[in-house]
């Protein structure tokens, strides 16, 4: 016997797993709100796919699955694992992953992605920070498949203001810089996933309508987190924070006609602005692209690398 019981993740265990988390978890933010953003609230949440394991009424471990979605371009897997120190190997975690990979794999998924999977995620792939659970996760057949890197920016040291830089490119250029509504939502939606479904050659896979529900996501916060360029009526560029991940900026892009401008750069700060003006010290550049871009514009250093892990299901 196992000694524990597992059951579907319920709001009504948020409290408890926001708790198990922020103590077992380093380097990233965890509260009730946070977690149900992240997990309740993605559009593929699926109870089955978020077991919780249960000892004397005490929360041991959790993980979180996700299936594939062909239409958000998003890979099924685990996006969030943790279990109590002292319950540590005794096969909490086994058991928790069998879960999620027999029912991935008896709907047909093919593999299981760690920790990159679902729409709403807490890393792009596994930090390796965690030594603990890539030993786990290499130990069940997960081997790597790519990397990626997070970047911090010391938003008190860097000068935010974009004030004359967007009066020289609307008056040399005719590109326009606005924060978005969300009676943009359609708008700036069929924008993204057209211009950027293959939006660089480190990108081999379409991803544009990954990024077209990131950005409008940023449209249903208050304020909106979403800022746009624009010249001649045609969106050209947009930067969004706080979708990817809480206190963080991404995706960002711009379209080929208006590289080279500076455009980049004026959205860049005007989304750290939004950051630093929130109380912010340090703000993230999740799953940094161009970091040279990064590092040249606002000075960020890399913070975090990940690995994208995959495991084939039979």
């Amino acid at each position: 016997m196992s000694g524990w019981e597992l059951q579907p993740l319920r709001r009504a265990d948020l409290p408890a797993a926001a708790s198990l988390c922020a103590r077992e978890i380093e380097h990233l933010p965890f509260s009730p709100a946070i977690l149900a953003d992240r997990i309740l609230d993605d559009p593929d949440f699926d109870p089955a796919l978020n077991p919780t394991a249960w000892r004397g009424g005490r929360l041991i471990g959790l993980a979180c699955g996700a299936p594939p979605n062909e239409r958000l371009q998003t890979a099924g897997g685990v996006k969030l694992f943790a279990v109590a120190r002292q319950e540590r190997r005794r096969g909490v975690a086994t058991q928790l992953f069998d879960e999620i990979e027999d029912r991935l794999a008896a709907r047909g998924a093919g593999e299981s992605i760690a920790v990159i999977a679902g729409n709403n995620r807490f890393m792009q792939g596994l930090d390796l920070r965690y030594t603990e659970a890539l030993c786990f996760l290499e130990a069940r057949g997960y081997t790597r498949a790519g990397d990626g890197m997070d970047m911090d920016v010391d938003l008190r040291a860097q000068p935010l203001d974009t004030a004359a830089q967007e009066a020289a490119l609307e008056r040399g250029h005719g590109v326009r810089l606005r924060r978005m509504t969300p009676a943009d939502h359609d708008r700036v939606w069929a924008y993204v996933e057209r211009e950027f479904e293959f939006p660089s050659p480190l990108a081999p896979t379409p991803i544009g309508r990954r990024w077209a529900y990131l950005a409008t996501a940023g449209l249903k916060l208050d304020p909106p987190t979403l800022h746009t360029a624009e010249r001649g009526g045609a969106l050209g560029g947009f930067a969004v924070t706080d979708v990817a991940a809480p206190g963080r900026l991404g995706p960002m892009g711009v379209s080929p006609d208006l590289r080279g401008l500076g455009v980049g750069t004026a959205l860049l700060k005007r989304a750290l602005a939004d950051l630093r003006a929130r109380g912010l010290a340090v703000g993230v550049i999740y799953g940094a692209g161009p970091y040279a871009f990064y590092a040249r514009t606002v000075a960020a250093r890399t913070s975090a690398v990940f690995w994208r892990l995959r495991k084939p299901l039979t």
